[in-house]
C-alpha cells in the first residue's frame, strides 16, 4: 500500500514560495514608489525651472523694453536738440556761443555744420553763406563759427547780375567786427558760394566797397 503524502511538507513548501513571491512583490511595489517619488520630483523641478524660465524671459523682456524706450528717448532728444542748434545758428546765433552755453558736445555741432552746408575755411574757423530776399534786394548773411555778417545785395543791370555792398577795408574791422587781416578770405568765400548758389554761370569781382556778380 503506498504511503500517504506529507501534508505538512508540502505545506511548509507553499508557504515558503508564497513568502518569497510576497517578498518580491513588497520590493517591486517599494522599488515602484520611489521610481514614482522621483518622477513627482522630476515633474517639480521641471515645473519650477520651467517659471524660472518664464520669470527670467519677463524680466529679459522688461529689460529690453526699458532699453529700447530709453534709446528712442535718447534719440528723440538728440534730434530734438539738433534742430534747435540749426534754428539757432541759422538765425545768426554763432555756434561757438551756443557750444559755449548749452555744453553742446564737439560731433553733435560738426554734424549741424556739415547738414547746413559749412565749409573749413582755415585752421581755425568754419563758414557757410544764406540768403533773405526782399524782392529785388536783400542780404547776403555770412556765418562763421564766432560771428554773422550781413551784407546788403540788390539786383544789377546789363551785365551786372547782383551788387553785394560790403564795408571798405578802412570800415571793415568797425562794421564786419572781424579783423582787417581776414577781409579778402571772408570775401572770397562768400563770393565763391554766391556764385556756386545763385549764379553758376557768372563770375564775381571783388572791389573796395563791394562784390560784383556778372556775366
Amino acid at each position: 500500500m503506498a504511503e500517504s503524502p506529507d501534508c505538512n511538507q508540502a505545506a511548509d513548501v507553499f508557504r515558503k514560495t508564497m513568502e518569497e513571491a510576497l517578498a518580491k512583490i513588497d520590493l517591486v511595489n517599494a522599488n515602484l514608489k520611489l521610481e514614482q517619488e522621483k518622477a513627482i520630483d522630476l515633474q517639480i523641478a521641471a515645473k519650477d525651472e520651467y517659471n524660472r524660465i518664464l520669470n527670467e524671459a519677463d524680466k529679459i523682456s522688461e529689460a529690453r523694453i526699458e532699453e529700447k524706450r530709453k534709446a528712442n528717448l535718447e534719440q528723440i532728444r538728440n534730434e530734438v536738440r539738433t534742430e534747435t542748434i540749426e534754428k539757432l545758428i541759422v538765425n545768426e546765433i554763432p555756434s561757438d556761443m551756443l557750444k559755449r552755453i548749452l555744453e553742446i558736445p564737439a560731433q553733435i555741432l560738426a554734424d549741424v555744420w556739415f547738414k547746413l552746408g559749412f565749409d573749413k575755411m582755415n585752421e581755425s574757423h568754419v563758414g557757410n553763406v544764406g540768403y533773405e530776399s526782399e524782392g529785388r534786394s536783400g542780404y547776403v548773411i555770412f556765418y562763421r563759427n564766432d560771428l554773422t555778417a550781413r551784407f546788403y545785395y540788390e539786383y544789377g543791370g546789363g551785365d551786372s547780375v547782383a551788387i553785394i555792398t560790403v564795408p571798405s577795408p578802412e570800415r571793415w574791422e568797425a562794421e564786419a567786427k572781424m579783423p582787417a587781416a581776414d577781409r579778402m578770405l571772408v570775401l572770397e568765400f562768400v563770393a565763391k558760394r554766391v556764385v556756386r548758389d545763385q549764379a553758376s554761370n557768372c563770375k564775381y569781382f571783388i572791389g573796395e566797397t563791394d562784390i560784383l556778380i556778372k556775366y
